[in-house]
């Protein structure tokens, strides 16, 4: 990542808009930001991280606190950055949660974070594509697209003030972290959990078929498989020996069941004799009974031979009984119709005498119906003269309406005259008025600032004081500590001294010098501190060295802020030196009368030009109103005139109409009323006519219908009759000399069919039941009665036996049967276990080693990234011998701060001075700058070098060079700039001089009034 151009507003110091073209360094590749502290140089690092990531480069303030104090609240805080990724470009815009001016009306309002990423065209031929929006997504594609988070890119790209020593003092899982992001070695980690994932499926997969296994012998109730073979194996013979003993009790069975059915055979065939008998007796009871069945059907067939002379007699009868009726119903029917006749004919007289009045009230028909017309011309010039009243009406109410308007606005018109008189005399005063405002707004304003100043001034000397002691401690008890520590190494290099030449032996070369000649050993010294002792101090010694500058530094910006509050101060003092002013209060309360009379005249003002336009707007409305009302008077004349006119013409009109039919509505009531009592009148003439004739013609129908009925019922009667002394004559002949006789003995076929068929039912059943006895008597012969309940219960008992005997053979065998599939199924399971013990021998061991489960706790993936900080530290030891002149050098170990801890990608230093390696925590605050900064570029060649996704092109370092001897500057300082040749840009922040004045190209930041502002200032 190359930044391109950074772009800030209202951004921490910088009030205005900021922008660094990061182009204009052009070939330079490594630049100083200058400036005085306070000033905003870490402020740029801030601007490039929010723009990137939403927080600031120390990750100690967020993007809504760095808004810019000294920038006004129409100001928006807001950055932009470009930079090149590869051979892509691209912007991204933030815009922390802010308050801002409403858009419509007074006062502010909450103006949500934004954030928009765009990818940009390098040749500007083609147009910006959006990549994202939104604050969280524009975050993880930007952590997408450089390959860190934010923590990680200040770990390795942006390394930031106070938080340098990162990279080299982060343990293995931090640095895990990193290295895992730039070396993209995602893929051994998804080794080592397909290692782990398959060793515990097979583990789980084993246990589980043992625990099967286990079950299933333990349902057999047995320890082992063999056992279960031995039991196999005598349960089956023991099957052999049941299935004889079940042969000999199904033999005893069939015996008791022989026996069984032999004797009740032969307790039925007796039991057959008696009920033989029986039955025959029964049907022998009935002999007598079936011979008066047979008597009683010849009568019937002899009555039967009747029936057909009966069926006429009783015709003729019923036809004789059937005339009877009619006639006497004819009979009734002629009376009726008698008197029906008398009375249409009275009906029809008193019909007849209405003639006059009938005529009276058609001829009053006509005359009404000569009225139609006239009345329908009545009722048109009517409905004009209401039509001519209403309009009249109408013109007169608009008459006086507009009478009332146009007084009201002439009303009107005189009071818009005066306001706008008024408000012209007005208008004069405003600027003086003004004037005065602004000349007490801004007194008042410089005298609240004045108190203001003076509050924050009185607190930030207090801050100073504080500061300035606590700096004044810090620094003695740094000096102390220092002269104790220097004591403590001399002491200790010594003793080293000492320890070396008590092992060295004559003759043997010098580790240090090389000399096989000793002539003068060091002698062992009392009071050496140990090796932890010495750490112990130096890193006492470099916390009390960081305290003192954090605390340096909160001393000069204390100092810087006193001072810039005491030259304000003295500012507005000399402005406010007239003490007729007063104070606040006082000129408030005048500031706030002046606004109220201009705000009043200047709010009368605005009200000018609408007025004069009303004014105008009025006059016209005026004469407009005055034209209308003319108008108005003059059609009101005519529509009067026209008025009387049509009243006349009603008034002819209606005296030639009888006045109770002068409306439609009257002249349809009456002539509805007298065509009702002419057409009532008319019908009843006719319907007492037709009656009349009606009532004739059904009399004479009637008569000659009895005439008829009668000559009928004398035929009928001679028939009948005839026809009863043939049936008496028939009836004595059968042998009937009653008719009760013949009666009686009258079935019908069906009757007769009946007894018939019930005497050859008994001559059937007789005949059988006597064969049923012979064949029962020759049947019983020598057969006696047995016990059947004794037989019973001895096949019972024996079918017991068989059964509990089928049931132990059964269960057996059944038992035998599922043995032997659990058999088959342990032999099975044992023979999979065993095929995945052999699998998971060699999966559990890479799993194992994988996952970190050895002496050094390395998994596969710390081992590949220990391979790769290898190559780091190489590259790393190659700036650092430079910077420590052959001192140090950095190496991974694989020792581990605690047993449990993750290792592999530990770092120390060793100590070409001493021969002996230790932690880089032990290094004072120069020599671990140094280290940081050797590991920060060669992580830097590295990455590179192996050409992964990530492209480290840029280092930004905040501060640290103040701890370094001049010598170590200079190394420091070649090896920055050794980076040129590979095309990185390397941006520092520092106060000193030295690097002022060898590096050429800088970023110089400067302070104002109204905040800070940088440029490039190229040499």
């Amino acid at each position: 990542m190359k930044p391109l151009k950074l772009t800030m507003s209202a951004f921490g110091p910088y009030a205005g808009f900021q922008t660094l073209d990061f182009t204009e360094l052009r070939e330079r590749n490594i630049f100083l930001i200058h400036g005085p502290t306070g000033s905003g140089k870490t402020t740029i690092l801030d601007g490039i991280c929010f723009a990137l990531y939403g927080d600031t480069s120390g990750a100690e303030r967020s993007g809504r606190s760095m808004r810019s104090h000294h920038a006004g609240v129409e100001q928006m805080t807001e950055v932009t950055f470009e930079f090149a990724l590869k051979k892509e470009q691209y912007r991204v815009h933030r815009k922390p949660e802010q308050e801002r001016l409403k858009k419509s009306g007074t006062g502010t309002t909450v103006q949500p974070a934004e954030a928009i990423l765009w990818k940009i065209d390098p040749s500007n031929t083609a147009e910006e594509s959006l990549v994202e929006t939104g604050w969280k997504n524009v975050t993880d594609a930007i952590e997408k697209l450089i390959g860190f988070k934010s923590s990680q890119f200040r770990q390795v790209i942006m390394l930031p003030q106070g938080q340098f020593r990162k990279l080299l003092m982060a343990d293995s899982v931090e640095r895990q972290d990193i290295m895992e992001k730039l070396f993209q070695t995602e893929m051994y980690r998804k080794i080592e959990e397909l290692l782990k994932k398959s060793a515990k499926e097979l583990r789980d997969s084993i246990k589980e078929m043992e625990n099967q296994r286990n079950w299933n012998l333990k349902k057999v109730e047995c320890e082992t498989s063999a056992a279960l073979c031995q039991m196999i194996d005598s349960d089956e013979a023991e099957l052999i020996k049941l299935g004889e003993s079940h042969k000999e009790k199904n033999d005893r069975v069939l015996a008791a069941q022989e026996a069984l059915v032999a004797g009740k055979a032969g307790n039925e065939k007796l039991i057959e004799l008696e009920n033989s008998q029986k039955a025959l007796k029964l049907l022998q009871d009935q002999k007598l009974s079936i011979t008066k069945q047979e008597e009683v059907l010849k009568g019937a067939r002899r009555a039967a031979a009747l029936e057909e002379r009966e069926k006429l007699t009783k015709q003729r009868s019923d036809d004789k009984i059937a005339l009877e009726k009619k006639l006497a119903v004819c009979e009734k029917e002629t009376e009726e119709a008698v008197r029906a006749l008398e009375q249409a004919e009275k009906l029809l007289h008193k019909e007849q005498g209405q003639g006059e009045i009938r005529e009276k009230a058609k001829a009053h028909l006509i005359q009404l119906e000569s009225y139609r017309q006239k009345v329908a011309s009545l009722e048109a010039v009517k409905q004009q003269v209401a039509e001519q009243r209403k309009l009249v009406k109408q013109l007169e109410d608009q008459k006086e309406k507009l009478l009332i308007e146009l007084v009201k606005m002439e009303e009107s018109l005189n009071k818009q005259k005066q306001n706008s008189d008024y408000m012209k005399e007005a208008a004069g005063k405003v600027p003086l008025l003004e004037a005065q405002y602004k000349e007490i707004e801004k007194k008042y304003s410089q005298k609240k600032q004045l108190e203001e100043i003076e509050k924050l001034a009185a607190v930030q000397q207090r801050d100073y004081i504080r500061c300035k002691e606590e700096f004044k401690g810090l620094d003695k008890k740094y000096l102390e500590h220092k002269n104790e520590w220097l004591r403590l190494q001399e002491a200790w290099n010594k003793g080293q001294a000492s320890i070396l030449a008590a092992h060295l032996r004559a003759n043997e070369a010098c580790p240090v010098c090389g000399s096989t000649h000793h002539p003068k050993l060091a002698e062992k010294m009392e009071g050496v501190p140990s090796e932890e002792q010495l750490k112990n101090s130096a890193l006492d010694l470099e916390k009390l060295e960081v305290l003192r500058e954090k605390s340096r530094q909160r001393l000069q910006q204390a100092l810087i802020e006193v001072e810039k509050l005491e030259n304000k101060r003295n500012l507005l003092r000399k402005e406010l030196e007239d003490p007729s002013l007063g104070d606040a209060a006082y000129l408030e309360e005048v500031l706030t009368k002046r606004k109220e009379a201009l705000e009043k005249v200047q709010k009368e003002l605005e009200n000018l030009a609408e007025t004069d336009k009303l004014l105008q707007t009025l006059e016209e409305n005026v004469k407009t109103k005055k034209a209308i009302l003319e108008d108005l008077l003059q059609n009101l004349k005519l529509q009067s005139e026209s008025l009387r006119s049509i009243e006349g013409v009603y008034q002819e009109r209606e005296a030639s109409i009888p006045e109770e039919i002068r409306s439609e509505e009257a002249l349809e009531k009456e002539l509805k009323k007298t065509k009702g009592f002419y057409d009532q009148l008319r019908l009843a003439l006719e319907a007492a006519e037709k009656n009349y004739q009606d009532k004739a013609t059904k009399l004479a129908a009637i008569k000659a219908s009895k005439e008829s009925l009668e000559k009928s019922y004398e035929e009928t009667v001679a028939k009948y009759t005839e026809e009863k002394r043939q049936f008496s004559e028939k009836m004595k002949q059968e042998g009937f000399q009653k008719y009760a006789d013949y009666i009686e003995a009258k079935k019908s076929e069906i009757q007769q069919q009946q007894i018939e068929e019930e005497i050859k039912q008994y001559n059937s059943r007789l005949g059988a039941a006597e064969e049923r006895f012979a064949r029962a008597v020759k049947v019983a012969e020598r057969i006696t009665t047995v016990d059947l309940e004794q037989l019973q219960q001895a096949l019972i008992a024996a079918q017991k036996e068989k059964d509990n005997a089928l049931t132990l053979e059964n269960n057996l065998r059944k038992k035998i049967e599922n043995d032997r599939k659990a058999m088959e199924e342990i032999r099975s399971l044992e023979s999979t276990i065993q095929a995945k013990e052999e699998s998971y021998k060699v999966v559990g061991y890479l799993s194992q080693v994988s996952n970190g489960e050895n002496i050094h706790g390395l998994t596969l993936q710390r081992f590949v990234l220990g391979a790769l900080l290898d190559d780091i530290t190489i590259a790393a030891t190659e700036r650092l011998k430079r910077m420590s002149k052959g001192r140090y050098h950095l190496q991974r170990t694989l020792d581990r701060s605690r047993k449990n801890a993750a290792g592999g990608l530990e770092l120390e230093v060793f100590d070409t001075y001493t021969g002996i390696e230790r932690p880089v925590t032990t290094l004072s605050g120069g020599e671990s700058f140094l280290a940081s900064l050797s590991l920060a570029l060669g992580l830097a060649d590295v990455v590179q070098s192996y050409s992964g996704g990530i492209s480290l092109d840029t280092i930004f370092v905040d501060e640290g060079f103040g701890t370094l001897d001049p010598e170590s500057l200079d190394f420091a300082l070649k090896a920055l700039i050794d980076l040129q040749q590979g095309g990185r840009l390397v941006g520092i922040i520092s106060h000193v001089p030295e690097l002022r004045e060898r590096i050429d190209a800088r970023l110089e930041v400067s302070v104002g009034e109204n905040g800070s502002f940088a440029s490039f200032k190229i040499s």
